[in-house]
């Protein structure tokens, strides 16, 4: 199973193994051990692919299109994503709370449920 879950929610038992896939840590999220989650940059879109979406907000599909095609260049951190799945039963993709890192969270889950799935 893959979940989306933002970073502020409260850990539950089971999240299962909780990816954070930001550029940079959120400003008050706790950090290390207390985060308890594994920090994954390369998993999330470009910079440019960011900058995109926060002047176009409206254009979820041109950014899922973009985005999809930048994780299909990613494939070894999909990989080590899916080898995880199957150790732990369960990835939480944990996520800011603004609305395009909710859209860049949820593109990714789709996208992993979907590579697992047929994988």
């Amino acid at each position: 199973m893959i979940r989306v879950k933002s970073i502020y929610a409260a850990r539950s038992a089971d999240d299962g193994y909780r990816i954070l896939v930001e550029p940079e840590w959120p400003r008050g999220a706790p950090k290390g051990k207390q985060a308890g989650c594994h920090w994954m940059k390369s998993l999330g879109p470009s910079n440019n692919l960011r900058g995109w979406l926060k002047r176009n907000p409206r254009k979820t599909s041109g950014f899922r299109d973009r985005y999809l095609a930048e994780l299909g260049h990613n494939e070894s951190d999909v990989d080590r994503v899916a080898a995880l799945l199957k150790e732990y039963g369960t990835i939480t993709i944990l996520h800011a709370p603004d609305y395009d890192v909710l859209e860049i969270a949820e593109t990714l889950a789709s996208y992993l449920r979907a590579r697992c799935d047929a994988g």
